[in-house]
């Protein structure tokens, strides 16, 4: 498994909010090796048997259109089987499909739960909200990896001179207009965006 998050268990962060929030309309975008897929499945499938709601994730991927490390859709699909006891078509789908352009499958305020994981920086962090915040309902869940200062300064942010995810965070007007957030600090850090309801 070659997910960062597995270091420190961040898969049980999705778990929890997949169980607390109990979304219907998952997203996720950019998944390697299907750790963070397997756990928003698991806890798809926990609200049903226990509220008997029928939430689905829509899992995308440039597999091997991506030319650096990237998983493999048929083995993601037989350790989601293994995982979700061969019920994995159930509870999640597994596309190919581009972060910048999928967004135009969904319609406005219809996704409950957003995870983003696509080698982010601040660059992209700043190209998703501005096309998939339409797409988010109010009360929904963003999650993009990344957002501590230790992840701002891994090799490659550093080498290619990448926007830090931080400061896109703090400075965004999106983000400032819509969201309230925090970030889990263990690497390679997790930040959840919340949707704040529209009163006026």
């Amino acid at each position: 498994m070659q997910s960062s998050y597995a270091k420190n268990n961040l898969g049980e962060i999705f778990l929890t909010h997949i169980k607390c929030f109990k979304p219907l309309v998952a997203v996720e975008l950019g998944i390697l090796d299907g750790y963070s897929t397997s756990f928003i499945a698991q806890g798809l499938k926990i609200n049903k048997e226990r509220w008997g709601l029928n939430g689905h994730l829509d899992a995308y991927d440039l597999w091997d259109l991506y030319p650096y490390k990237h998983g493999n859709m048929k083995e993601v699909k037989d350790f989601l089987d293994n995982i979700l006891l061969g019920q994995s078509e159930k509870f999640v789908t597994l596309h190919k499909g581009d972060a910048f352009s999928v967004y135009q499958n969904y319609p406005d305020k219809s996704i409950h739960f957003l995870h983003i994981d696509i080698s982010n920086t601040g660059d992209i962090l700043r190209d998703i909200m501005s096309l998939w915040d339409r797409k988010i309902y109010q009360g929904g869940i963003i999650c993009f990896e990344g957002g501590s200062e230790e992840r701002d300064n891994v090799e490659w942010m550093i080498k290619y001179n990448k926007l830090p995810i931080k400061l896109e965070l703090e400075s965004n007007p999106i983000i400032k207009k819509n969201y309230i957030y925090g970030t889990y600090n263990m690497y390679p850090s997790l930040t959840i965006l919340y949707k704040k309801f529209d009163y006026a």
